[in-house]
C-alpha cells in the first residue's frame, strides 16, 4: 500500500470516527461537537416569521407583530397600543383564536418562495415551525386543532416549504419556540414552584414536537427561542441535542443556536445569537449569527411605514460587517396571511442577490482577515477567501478625489487590485493602478476608474479584490 493509499485510509477512518461520535446529555460534551462546515461557508440565510399573527398584522413601534396576542392581554408590553387597536378593530373580547380560519395561505406557492431565496443569494432558510403562540405550521399531534392542517390553510406548510427549499439546492432549517405563552400545561409547570418545576409541558408537548420536526423534515438548523423563563434543565435541552447530534438522521449535518435555557445564550450551543439583531462588530472567538429584520417587525406588520424599511446599502453593510467579524446574517421576511412576501422585501432580497452575484467571493467560504475594518466610521470591511487567499475590501462610499486609501493592507511586488461588478468595463477595473507603502509599511492608495454612470457597481457599495497582499 503506497503512502497516498494510507493517507486516504486514515482520512476515511477519521471521518468514520467523527460520524460515530456519541455526545452525552451535558453542555461540556455538546459544546465539544464542531459545527458542520456548510454553516460557516453559507454566510447568508433567510428567516421567515409566518403564523396566525399574520392575520391581524399589527404592531406598535416597540414589539413585533408576532407578539400581537401577548400584547393584547399584557398591555404593559406596549403601553396598551395593541390592545386599543384590537378592541377598536375587532371588539373587546374578540378571541385571538378566531383569526386562525383567516390564515389561509391562499396565494402561497412554496416553489416561488424557494426561487426568490435562491435569487437572493441565500444558502439556507429558517422557518418558524411554531412561535410563542403555540400554533404549529404542521399537523403536530401535540397541537391538535391549533395547527395549519386542522385550521387555516389545511396544509402542512413546513413539509411543503421544506421540499421546495431542498429541491432548490438550499439548506432548510426550522425555528421552534420552547415555550408557549398560554399553554395550560406550561402555565401549570410555572406555577408549581422552583426548584424543581413539574415538567408535564416538556414531556407531553415540547420534546415530542422537537423530535417530530427532526424525524419528519430532517432540518439542517434547529433554531430554538423562548428559552428565557427557565433553565435548560427544565426544557431538557441537553437530552434533545445529545440525541440530535448522536442518533438522529441529521446528526452530521445539523447545527443549533444558543437559546436553550435562561443561562445558555452566548455560552452554550453551536452558534451564538446574543439578542435580536446581534452584531458585536468584532471577533468574539465563537461562531455567531445576526438575525436581522428589513423593517422593525419580524412578522408581517401593515402598520409599518416606508421609513422603517432599510435601504439595500444598509442591509449590505450589515452583511459585510457580520461576515467580516465571523458571523452569518439571517435576514427576516414576514409574509402576509395569504402567503405573499411584501414587494419591498422581495426587492431587497433581489438586490442582495444582485450584489452577491459579483461579490460572492468576498462572502461565501470566506474567513475574517487579520483586521476587520480600518476606518473610524466603519466604512470598509475586510474578508479573505479561503480557497485563493485573496483579500476583499468592501467599501461603503466613493472618495471625491477618486483615490481610495486603505490603511491596513501591505503590498508586495505581486500585488494586484481589481474592482468587482463593473458593467461592460472589465478592462478598466481588472487591474487598477495603486501606490503601496510595502513591504514594511501598511497602506495602499488605489486610483479608481472613471466610468460611465451605468458601468459603476450599484447601491454605493464597492468590492475590491486585493491579490498577493499581506
Amino acid at each position: 500500500m503506497n503512502r497516498h493509499s494510507i493517507t486516504a485510509l486514515m482520512l476515511l477512518v477519521a471521518i468514520s470516527v467523527a460520524h460515530s461520535q456519541t455526545y452525552t446529555s451535558n453542555w461540556t460534551s455538546i459544546n465539544s461537537r464542531p459545527n458542520p462546515a456548510w454553516y460557516d461557508e453559507a454566510k447568508f440565510g433567510i428567516f421567515i416569521h409566518w403564523g396566525v399573527y399574520s392575520v391581524p398584522h399589527y404592531a406598535d413601534l416597540t414589539d413585533g407583530a408576532e407578539w400581537y396576542w401577548y400584547c393584547v392581554y399584557n398591555p404593559d408590553m406596549d403601553g396598551g397600543l395593541t390592545a386599543a387597536y384590537h378592541n377598536k378593530t375587532y371588539g373587546p373580547g374578540y378571541p385571538y383564536q378566531n383569526f386562525a380560519p383567516y390564515f389561509k395561505a391562499s396565494m402561497w406557492n412554496p416553489d416561488d418562495w424557494a426561487n426568490l431565496f435562491v435569487q437572493s443569494g441565500a444558502k439556507y432558510v429558517v422557518l418558524t415551525s411554531k412561535h410563542h403562540e403555540g400554533y404549529t405550521l404542521w399537523d403536530s399531534p401535540q397541537a391538535w386543532g391549533w395547527n395549519s392542517v386542522d385550521i387555516g390553510p389545511g396544509m402542512d406548510l413546513v413539509g411543503m416549504l421544506t421540499k421546495s427549499v431542498k429541491n432548490a439546492g438550499l439548506k432548510m432549517g426550522l425555528y421552534h419556540s420552547l415555550y408557549e405563552w398560554f399553554n395550560p400545561l406550561y402555565l401549570a409547570d410555572k406555577a408549581s414552584g422552583s426548584p424543581p418545576l413539574t415538567d408535564d409541558y416538556v414531556v407531553e408537548v415540547l420534546q415530542p414536537q422537537l423530535r417530530d420536526i427532526v424525524n419528519r423534515y430532517e432540518p439542517s438548523v434547529v433554531w430554538a427561542d423562548g428559552e428565557w423563563e427557565q433553565l435548560s434543565e427544565y426544557w431538557e435541552s441537553t437530552d434533545f441535542i445529545s440525541w440530535l447530534y448522536s442518533n438522529s438522521s441529521v446528526k452530521d449535518d445539523v447545527v443549533v443556536n444558543d437559546r436553550w435555557g435562561s443561562e445558555t445564550r452566548g455560552v452554550d450551543g453551536g452558534f451564538y445569537t446574543g439578542g435580536d439583531r446581534y452584531n458585536p462588530l468584532k471577533l468574539i472567538g465563537h461562531k455567531w449569527e445576526n438575525c436581522y429584520t428589513i423593517g422593525s417587525s419580524w412578522g408581517y406588520d401593515a402598520n409599518e411605514d416606508l421609513a422603517a424599511m432599510q435601504n439595500i446599502s444598509s442591509l449590505l453593510w450589515e452583511l459585510a460587517s457580520t461576515v467580516s467579524c465571523g458571523g452569518n446574517l439571517l435576514l427576516d421576511v414576514g409574509p402576509t396571511e395569504d402567503g405573499l412576501i411584501p414587494w419591498i422585501m422581495q426587492e431587497r432580497l433581489l438586490q442582495m442577490g444582485q450584489w452577491l452575484s459579483y461579490s460572492g467571493d468576498a462572502i461565501y467560504k470566506s474567513s475574517p482577515w487579520r483586521i476587520q475594518n480600518d476606518t473610524e466610521a466603519m466604512t470598509t470591511w475586510y474578508t479573505v477567501q479561503n480557497t485563493t487567499g485573496v483579500v476583499y475590501a468592501m467599501v461603503f462610499g466613493w472618495p471625491e478625489d477618486n483615490v481610495l486609501i486603505l490603511e491596513t493592507p501591505i503590498t508586495t511586488k505581486e500585488t494586484e487590485v481589481a474592482m468587482l461588478g463593473c458593467t461592460n468595463a472589465a478592462s478598466q477595473c481588472n487591474k487598477l493602478k495603486f501606490t503601496g507603502n510595502g513591504p514594511t509599511r501598511a497602506g495602499i492608495k488605489i486610483q479608481l476608474p472613471l466610468l460611465n454612470p451605468i458601468q459603476y457597481p450599484p447601491f454605493g457599495v464597492y468590492t475590491f479584490a486585493l491579490s498577493n497582499i499581506h
